[in-house]
């Protein structure tokens, strides 16, 4: 699993691009709405001119007039069962998802037996339709028999694994999504899901594989170009990520977390102002985005703005109060400022929820040391170094603590701790800060 210390990590992978639109789902479901049989019976030639009139205008995508001369045709003939499934077929694509369950259940109840039969069709239009209302489970159903009709229809089988997706059940979306592909290899919109779902269990190589596949077939997705470059800013590539969010927002000028994500490449690549220009655009963009907010409240942190950071955390927080990332980064900022109790505020509600972060429970420690609370500092140490064994910062916060009680052997053992740790990791300044600490003993 990915750090949730990181600010792009996920992002928006679930609940984004997962339905096809309404003109795209009778261009990707299987088969196409024309194909629906089309055999009236010989007495009702009305009703079979008005059907092929009605198919024509939705080749055209007037579904007003379509849905006008699929109606005609059940009036003539109330058993003329594919014309009720394209008359659902029309009605989902203006999203009148309610009236186009109607005209499926009756599609259904009038369909021929299979193999001669639309209705593995009839199942999956339903069940798109019932996946638009929310309704899972009768979803998941429709999806269910259409499959079992006909195994080979790759956009059930996608559904079917949105379905669990949304469920929690990766496992299961996953397979479902492979079967997808596997039956339409051209499938960038199951890519896409795929990949997201790789991305969320850790599974990175595959993942980025997966997007690249979704850039290919679903070139128009601005979904699938953010989502390739949150993985190239997780693996340290960010001219990368700064290349698929500029697509991104080309083919969306009104991306607001492409605008995120770029702004947090500029900031990578060392560009501050470029970055806050892209933060101040997504939250213009949207006002009410806590998580554009707290980004742009971590810059001002960086750039040494600390009141600016507290006050954009502040709002972050207000538009979503469980919002865990903007509370520990505001304990932060009060405690750069000085303001420990503040900060201690916010590490004790942080750490109500997040009682093992290594990193919150050695800030509290600092924060608990300057405001005196000598004794629960060191409990605070010491839970941070038994949750992160390699937590210089907590050992050499002990041993300054350690040197303040007059235990002079145990400051030395937690000194030399911290000090093997920085060589180690590499920092410098900490680790000859450190070293005076150990020459002052």
């Amino acid at each position: 699993m990915h750090s949730s210390s990181r600010i792009v990590t996920l992002l928006l992978f679930s609940g984004v691009l997962l339905a096809a639109t309404p003109s795209a789902l009778a261009q990707t479901a299987t088969p196409s709405p024309a194909v629906a049989p089309a055999v009236a019976p010989a007495e009702q030639p009305n009703a079979e001119s008005s059907y092929r009139a009605g198919l024509e205008h939705f080749k055209q995508k007037d579904y007003s007039s379509a849905i006008e001369r699929f109606e005609q045709a059940v009036q003539i003939d109330p058993g003329y069962g594919a014309a009720y499934l394209q008359l659902g077929i029309a009605l989902a694509a203006i999203e009148n998802y309610t009236e186009a369950l109607s005209a499926y259940d009756r599609a259904i109840e009038l369909a021929p037996p299979p193999p001669d039969s639309y209705l593995a069709d009839a199942y999956f239009y339903r069940g798109f339709a019932h996946y638009q209302l929310d309704r899972q489970s009768a979803a998941l159903n429709d999806f269910d028999q259409s499959l079992a009709i006909n195994a080979e229809a790759a956009p059930a089988y996608f559904y079917r694994g949105m379905i669990y997706s949304e469920r929690g059940n990766r496992t299961a979306a996953i397979e479902n999504l492979s079967q997808a592909i596997a039956l339409d290899k051209r499938y960038g919109d199951a890519y896409l899901n795929r990949g997201s779902l790789r991305y969320a269990i850790g599974e990175t190589a595959a993942a980025l594989a997966d997007l690249n596949q979704a850039v290919k077939y679903r070139p128009d997705s601005p979904v699938a170009y953010y989502n390739r470059g949150l993985i190239y800013a997780d693996l340290a590539a960010p001219r990368l990520a700064l290349a698929d969010y500029n697509q991104a927002i080309s083919l969306d000028p009104a991306y607001t977390v492409a605008y995120v994500g770029r702004g947090l490449a500029f900031s990578a690549l060392n560009a501050p102002a470029a970055a806050m220009t892209d933060l101040e655009t997504a939250v213009r963009l949207d006002p009410n985005s806590a998580k554009a907010i707290k980004v742009r409240g971590d810059l001002r942190q960086q750039d040494g703005d600390l009141e600016g950071a507290i006050s954009d955390y502040s709002q972050a927080l207000l538009l979503r109060p469980n919002y865990m990332d903007a509370l520990q980064s505001r304990a932060d900022a009060y405690l750069a400022t000085g303001a420990v109790q503040a900060a201690i505020q916010d590490y004790d509600a942080y750490l109500a929820i997040n009682p093992d972060n290594p990193t919150a429970l050695t800030r509290r420690a600092q924060a608990l040391a300057q405001a005196g609370e000598r004794q629960r500092a060191l409990q605070d140490f010491t839970a941070a170094i038994r949750s992160n064994p390699n937590n210089a910062d907590a050992y050499f916060g002990r041993g300054e603590l350690w040197v303040t009680s007059g235990d002079l052997a145990a400051a030395l053992a937690d000194y030399q701790r911290a000090a093997e740790l920085y060589l180690q990791q590499g920092r410098a300044a900490d680790y000859r800060q450190v070293l005076s600490s150990l020459q002052g003993l």
